[in-house]
């Protein structure tokens, strides 16, 4: 699990600026989703990085993430039976290609 992504206290004594933005109650609570989405604690430092252009990126819930080490462990036995030349169902190489779909929306 990914710590969750707070101020650094060293840069922030040297943040001495203010930049305020007016927003509506709507944009709030959707900059407060996205920042949340994100891992993040504050607002703040959500806004901070997108507007440096970071690459900011929702994490992955949990459970998700507990669904997704079983379906690559199931992976990895049925490439372990695949390699050692061994056949498997038309249900397990649809689940392969699957599989491959849904990697290629995490990476």
């Amino acid at each position: 699990m990914e710590p969750e992504k707070q101020a650094n206290n060293t840069v922030d004594a040297a943040r001495t600026l203010r930049i305020d933005v007016r927003v509506s109650p709507d944009e709030k609570k959707d900059l407060q989703a996205k920042a949340t989405a994100a891992g993040y604690k504050k607002v703040s430092a959500y806004l901070r990085d997108v507007g440096r252009g970071a690459e900011v990126k929702e994490t992955i819930p949990p459970e998700l993430r507990r669904q997704l080490v079983g379906i690559g462990t199931n992976l990895n036995q049925i490439a372990r039976l695949a390699q050692a030349g061994k056949s498997f169902s038309s249900h397990e190489a649809q689940l392969v290609q699957a599989l491959a779909i849904i990697r290629g929306y995490l990476i």
